[in-house]
């Protein structure tokens, strides 16, 4: 039975919110809470066509305003929210996949910057084929993005530094979308 002095772990809860004046989507504090956190054994499914991350369990005190479309801060480390579970009473159970956020720029045009937005690049394919006379590496990664974000397919987006083609979206989950990018480059 979880108690309140279970809870030992500080943890930042996070909202994401707009700024239309500067055409950017970020992470803020939304509030500063305690949690009982235990790492997970097995990775976390975070992404329905990319691998998986680390999970971690969260069990905090039940609040009717928490929501998948929030995010976690936990030793410093960005916590995508997967699961929200009833637990023992007057507490719930979240499950997380402990994730590195990137900053993203959807390029609407070139000369004008498109929206900044965080976003969750997980792996998918590396292929290598030789051709005459140099080699090409493609990459085929997974950017999950918040659910407000939308990429059109064969559009690029700026993931870091690098560019990016937009290939394939899946957006029918509620609280986030996926997108299948490539990157081309020779060796």
């Amino acid at each position: 039975m979880t108690t309140g002095s279970d809870l030992k772990e500080r943890i930042q809860v996070r909202r994401l919110l707009h700024y239309p004046e500067a055409n950017a989507f970020a992470w803020e504090v939304k509030r500063n809470t305690w949690a009982k956190a235990e790492q997970d054994t097995r990775k976390n499914l975070f992404s329905s066509v990319g691998i998986g991350a680390r999970g971690v369990t969260f069990t905090v005190r039940r609040n009717s305003e928490l929501s998948l479309t929030d995010s976690f801060l936990w030793r410093g480390q960005f916590c995508f929210l997967t699961s929200i579970m009833d637990g023992d009473p007057g507490f719930q159970v979240v499950k997380a996949a402990l994730c590195d956020p990137v900053d993203c720029i959807q390029d609407a045009d070139r000369e004008v910057q498109g929206c900044r937005f965080p976003g969750i690049l997980t792996e998918k394919y590396v292929g290598h084929e030789q051709l005459d006379p140099h080699a090409e590496v493609t990459g085929d990664l997974v950017l999950v993005t918040p659910k407000v974000v939308s990429l059109a397919p064969d559009s690029w987006v700026i993931v870091g530094d690098r560019y990016f083609l937009v290939r394939v979206p899946h957006e029918l989950d509620p609280y986030k979308n996926e997108y299948e990018i490539r990157r081309k480059e020779d060796c």
